[in-house]
């Protein structure tokens, strides 16, 4: 099937739905999905489908009738569903905020449906206790086995709040969310660089967890029953009051890798790291995994400004980051490029610490330079950086600091969010206003052209290589074929040859047979004579 074909996919679901093949549907619109969300292209550009939307949704309305349950009791309880959980993922934060506000009725329980079959089943115990509930997993390979137990599970417990923290292709998450009996049913839209399933799924509350995405899905995509339950954090005390504790500035920026990497984009962060301390004089603490070959990629960058590389600090996990930025004394928080990360930036202007974003010429939705403070510096190339590491002080650090803090308390703390969330549909009102922003196509348009070279080359690269190998075999054929013809020709005459003497043999032998009968005539004569005279002599003699 024609991984694009959007009419294709619709029949084959159509039709494995038809004949009840519930995983085989599934596993269609997750593949279809994934194309779609591992291509660079379509990264801050592609949010939502209703195509794919209104087939999961076909899909759990066949499946739930084929799968009838009578609820033992009355819907009480909270389920999360979520694809899996990891300890530098945003959506698990979230998730323990929400637990630590203790806003949805008990007994709460996680659970996971475990899409990609790579969870632990040890670090159940683990999970539990940190997030203070009850952890489930979805052990089941195949992914109608999957649908099936988590059908189980809400058969039992009968919950009457359901609350989706899937990942973007989590098909399973989707449909089990459409069980039938539940009142309340949240749709918490936390993949926003991506497209996501189920963003416009009607049987859904759907929830915007910061201007930009709220925004988009309001006046672009168009969902209905639409809140906004900001980014928030629970348990910050501590707030930033002393600056470059080290004597020189300190920067951070946290997030895993695939933040970071650059693809096609034309600026990358391991260059921006280098140009930031070679401008600072300072140090920078990253916290979040890296590789080994992105470490080398950035001591490289550094090696190339003369940069000591004793001011990269690698931290691969923290338990918690805004308790990190006070401990290792971070005056500045540049937050994660090409693709932002709004929790980590909430994080740190929680306790106070200035921060500056990348501005993405593809996409607003790139980087999240929206959810910053309005007087936070902001940056696009590398000579931004120059100019702006280059003046920090201590008034200005303090300053930056105190806008940081009141952005947070006004639009991201507790209270923030606990207003909002009382609002309900109402919450309009209460979403900090988007910058000014401008996108830079011609670049976007030059980066497309690249990947598309960078994709190509591998292509033409191989036909090059057949090329090649088909010119040295035409060229080793000639070579045979002209040595095959010599001798073939050679052949041709020794044929000619043997067949001349073969008729020369034919004849001498002819000739030879005519020479011997001569012979034997010439001897018979004399011999025929003598007898007759003997037999003469023996007649004369008798008488």
């Amino acid at each position: 099937m024609n991984h694009f074909d959007l009419d294709r996919l619709q029949e084959t679901v159509v039709k494995n739905i038809s004949q009840s093949h519930y995983g085989d549907a599934m596993a269609c619109i997750k593949s279809f999905a994934e194309q779609v969300i591992n291509d660079p292209q379509a990264i801050g550009v592609v949010f939502a489908s209703r195509e794919l939307d209104a087939l999961c949704r076909m899909l759990a309305d066949a499946y739930y009738a084929d799968h009838r349950h009578v609820p033992k009791r009355e819907p009480q309880g909270t389920v999360i569903l979520a694809t899996e959980l990891v300890k530098a993922g945003g959506h698990v934060e979230l998730i323990k905020d929400y637990l630590a506000l203790g806003l949805f009725e008990s007994p709460v329980r996680v659970v996971l449906t475990d899409l990609f079959n790579r969870v632990d089943p040890a670090s159940i115990n683990e999970w539990e206790s940190l997030l203070g509930c009850e952890v489930c997993i979805a052990t089941e390979a195949a992914l109608d086995g999957k649908l099936d137990a988590l059908t189980v599970w809400f058969g039992e417990w009968n919950p009457s709040t359901v609350l989706t923290f899937g990942h973007n292709q989590d098909v399973v998450c989707i449909v089990a969310a459409h069980a039938p009996g539940t009142r309340n049913r949240y749709y918490i839209h936390h993949g926003d660089h991506h497209l996501s399933l189920g963003v416009t799924c009607e049987a859904f509350q759907h929830v915007d967890l910061h201007n930009m995405s709220f925004e988009l899905c309001k006046h672009e995509i168009g969902v209905t029953q639409q809140l906004y339950w900001p980014i928030s954090t629970v348990g910050t005390s501590q707030i930033k009051t002393r600056f470059l504790d080290r004597g020189a500035l300190t920067t951070c920026s946290c997030g895993r890798m695939s933040k970071f990497e650059s693809g096609s984009y034309a600026v990358c962060y391991e260059r921006a790291v280098a140009c930031i301390l070679k401008a600072s004089r300072g140090y920078h603490v990253h916290i979040g995994d890296l590789s080994d070959a992105f470490l080398q990629r950035i001591h490289e960058e550094l090696d190339a400004e003369n940069v000591s590389r004793d001011r990269f600090i690698h931290i691969p996990w923290v338990a918690s980051l805004s308790r990190a930025l006070i401990e290792n004394g971070v005056d500045v928080y540049v937050s994660s490029f090409p693709l932002g990360g709004g929790k980590s930036l909430i994080e740190a202007m929680s306790v106070g610490v200035p921060v500056i974003t990348h501005e993405s010429y593809r996409s607003r939705y790139h980087a999240g330079s929206d959810l910053a403070y309005p007087d936070s510096y902001t940056w696009s190339e590398y000579e931004d950086l120059d100019r702006i590491f280059k003046q920090w002080d201590q008034p200005l650090l303090k300053q930056h600091g105190a806008f940081a803090l009141q952005h947070f308390e006004r639009y991201y703390s507790k209270e923030a969010f606990l207003k909002a969330f009382a609002g309900g549909l109402d919450g309009a009102d209460l979403v900090p206003p988007l910058h000014a922003y401008h996108r830079n196509q011609l670049q976007n348009h030059l980066d497309i052209k690249r990947q598309r070279a960078q994709e190509i080359e591998p292509v033409i690269s191989e036909k090059n290589r057949i090329f090649q190998e088909w010119k040295n075999v035409f060229s080793a054929y000639k070579e045979h074929s002209e040595t095959i013809g010599t001798q073939r020709a050679l052949i041709e005459q020794l044929t000619q040859e043997k067949l001349a003497l073969i008729e020369q043999l034919a004849q001498e032998k002819l000739a030879l047979e005519a020479s011997v009968m001569t012979q034997r005539q010439n001897e018979g004569a004399p011999r025929s004579w003598k007898g007759k005279i003997r037999k003469i002599a023996r007649v004369i003699l008798d008488k």
